[in-house]
């Protein structure tokens, strides 16, 4: 990878590490993806941090709270260990810092590269923007190798008749990146994005379906943050704002809540995010944060126009999506005030938010205090104390709609850098109505619920790190499908294992009670992972994964998984290659198979399997200069009991679905 923001004169971290970014995203992300919502924002963001960067040596408090795996005490440890010993030359020092377990410098060392300390030099001058400044230009685009249905125009008459029967786009993705950074300070940037099957330059689009674009200064004396165009916001626990995402359960991430920010939007997703500007002023101890945003919005429209649904998916490839973008206006004004001590926060958040249509609930009982009107007020109190073993955080927060709260209280005892346990109790009350709220849930949603998460993690051995937790959830009023009030109960177990420098191995359980569409089932989930290092440039990964599903029939559904990735990396970095191979036999879809796959910048492959087939793929990537890198990727998926993938707008005639994709990077 090319660290353009400084060359790391003494140790690139990254090169002692045989840790890969593809296992972390793996490990962070494959077993919440489908149950707690789009990972794409934070990993957007982690993927701009792996591929840039930052001085170990020179990093501040904030550069180390982008981290998710770091929490308080571990950002405390490392910036004193700097402060105190100097300058840091090598990971191993890191050793030294007894917070740090074997895991997260492992985590740490995709992140951070280790240089000599430069000038600390506060101001910007003009004339080093241009001299110092980094530009990357970045586009991206996928080619089916197969035919969907959908993608033949027949004649007017017969596609208005159909409006959501055919695609109005050819089935090519394509998007183009470009930002520019200057000295982790200043930040400008534009995304144009086309979905496949998007209209490109007609149906009112103006060439692409979505633009973005964002500007970000930093750390200008009293002004600690100011945002222009697209941004994202988080503050406390995520219940009154919050357009990042939340962590599931299978990690004790993010530990200290939503850390408060105000952040650039650079991602090609097309919802959780404002437009507008923000703004942070930092006087001694207190922060206060200001915002406003106006932003159209998709929407699904009653016969009498007021808003049935948010449209969240950002597809406009029909005619009956596209009547659906932007046609509701979305105003959002609010601030934030934070009050941080070494050992104490205090914070309060009120958003206020105006659409230009009115919501309407609907006659549905699971829908009876969905949100109703124009006019949307949260105010909330975010409050949080620590010291060396022990942190409590939380927030309480409350709608004017219907008068509902939610609160989430969590404490974090940490006996020393080997153990450590977590007790978190949320109550969401089925009147609250947050439209911006993201928080730790079962549902998806803050509202209608509560519950009680203890989970506890443990490294008796440097290289052995365990984690387990039991959540218990309990849903007080009808959801839908379900039409009475439900319960159920989530616990896990897993382990990680570095055998040595070659070997690790990691393994997982999970068992879950739960009612869906008014049944209830039990689900029992099984991972194995284990991972080689034949030679530096060698990485082999063998995984299996089983599921079996009980429904309310005592019938048990199986699925089960088995695949590899190969990856090789030459000497000299320029030219690298990874395989993926996958087998996976599912009953059924209630017991989908789930895994990562190893794909392009900024692209994310999160693939949900059920059914008997394959799935492979083979990635390159080739960095031909400093300024100049290519990369290609082609994907096959096969099944063996079908004749054909899919149905309506999606089937695809044959049993084999091929594509291929290419992202070209160039930086200067």
């Amino acid at each position: 990878m090319l660290c353009i923001l400084q060359v790391c004169i003494v140790e690139n971290l990254r090169a002692q590490s045989s840790y890969s970014w593809e296992e972390f995203v793996e490990k962070i992300s494959v077993d919440e993806y489908d149950e707690y919502g789009n990972l794409n924002p934070l990993l957007d963001d982690l993927t701009e941090l792996h591929e840039h960067p930052f001085n170990l040596n020179t990093a501040t408090k904030e550069d180390l709270e982008q981290l998710p795996f770091l929490d308080d005490e571990d950002i405390e440890e490392i910036l004193a260990y700097v402060y105190v010993y100097g300058p840091v030359r090598s990971m191993g020092e890191l050793m030294l810092i007894d917070e740090l377990d074997y895991q997260t410098r492992q985590f740490l060392s995709l992140f951070v590269c280790v240089a000599p300390p430069e000038s600390d030099e506060n101001k910007i001058r003009w004339k080093d923007l241009w001299k110092y400044g980094k530009h990357e230009l970045m586009t991206r685009l996928d080619v089916p190798l197969y035919k969907r249905e959908g993608y033949v125009i027949p004649e007017n008459e017969v596609l208005l008749e159909n409006p959501n029967k055919v695609y109005l786009g050819n089935p090519l993705y394509h998007n183009i990146r470009y930002s520019y950074r200057y000295k982790d300070r200043l930040y400008w940037g534009f995304t144009t994005e086309k979905d496949a099957g998007e209209p490109f330059g007609s149906y009112g689009n103006k060439a692409y379906d979505s633009y973005s674009f964002h500007f970000l200064l930093k750390d200008c004396g009293m002004l600690k943050t100011l945002a222009l165009g697209d941004y994202r916001l988080a503050f406390g626990e995520g219940l009154v704002v919050s357009s990042g995402f939340s962590f599931g359960k299978s990690t004790l991430f993010n530990l200290n809540g939503f850390r408060p920010s105000v952040k650039k939007f650079s991602s090609v997703s097309e919802t959780s995010f404002f437009r507008g500007v923000a703004s942070t002023l930092h006087f001694g101890n207190v922060d206060v944060s200001a915002f406003y945003s106006y932003l159209p919005t998709d929407a699904t429209l009653r016969k009498d126009g007021t808003i049935s649904t948010l449209k969240t998916d950002g597809l406009h490839r029909t005619l009956l999506e596209l009547s659906k973008k932007h046609n509701v206006v979305n105003q959002s004004a609010g601030t934030n005030v934070m009050w941080n001590t070494k050992h104490v926060c205090i914070g309060m958040t009120l958003l206020y938010e105006h659409f230009n249509k009115s919501f309407s609930k609907g006659t549905e009982l699971y829908r009876l205090y969905y949100p109703e009107g124009k006019d949307f007020l949260n105010a909330g109190l975010h409050y949080g104390w620590h010291n060396d073993k022990f942190l409590f955080s939380g927030e309480t927060a409350f709608s004017n709609v219907y008068g509902g709260w939610a609160t989430l209280n969590k404490a974090v005892y940490r006996f020393d850098n080997r153990y450590s346990v977590m007790a978190l109790q949320r109550l969401y009350a089925y009147q609250y109505v947050g439209l911006r709220a993201n928080a730790f849930s079962e549902g998806g949603a803050v509202r209608n619920e509560s519950g009680f998460y203890v989970g506890a993690e443990a490294s008796p051995l440097n290289e052995l790190k365990m984690s387990a937790y039991v959540d218990y959830f309990y849903f007080p009023w009808v959801k839908f499908g379900i039409p009475h009030t439900s319960q159920g109960v989530d616990a896990s177990l897993q382990a990680d294992w570095m055998v040595s420098g070659r070997w690790n191995v990691s393994g997982r359980y999970q068992v879950k009670s739960k009612e869906r569409y008014g049944e209830p089932y039990l689900y029992h989930k099984v991972k194995a992972q284990l991972q080689y290092f034949p030679w530096k440039e060698f990485e082999v990964r063998g995984m299996g994964r089983y599921t079996q599903v009980r429904d309310k029939y005592g019938q048990h559904v199986h699925g089960y998984m088995a695949g590899s990735i190969i990856k090789w990396k030459e000497r000299k970095g320029r030219l690298s290659l990874s395989g993926s191979f996958v087998y996976f036999d599912s009953e059924d879809y209630k017991a989908p198979m789930a895994f990562y796959e190893p794909s392009l910048l900024y692209a994310f492959s999160f693939m949900t399997m059920y059914g008997n087939g394959m799935r492979a793929s083979v990635n390159a990537r080739w960095d031909i200069s400093r300024h100049l890198m290519l990369m290609a990727k082609y994907g096959v998926t096969g099944y063996f009991d079908r004749e054909e993938i899919g149905d309506g707008l999606q089937r695809i005639d044959g049993k084999w679905k091929n594509d291929l994709s290419f992202l070209l990077r160039c930086q200067f």
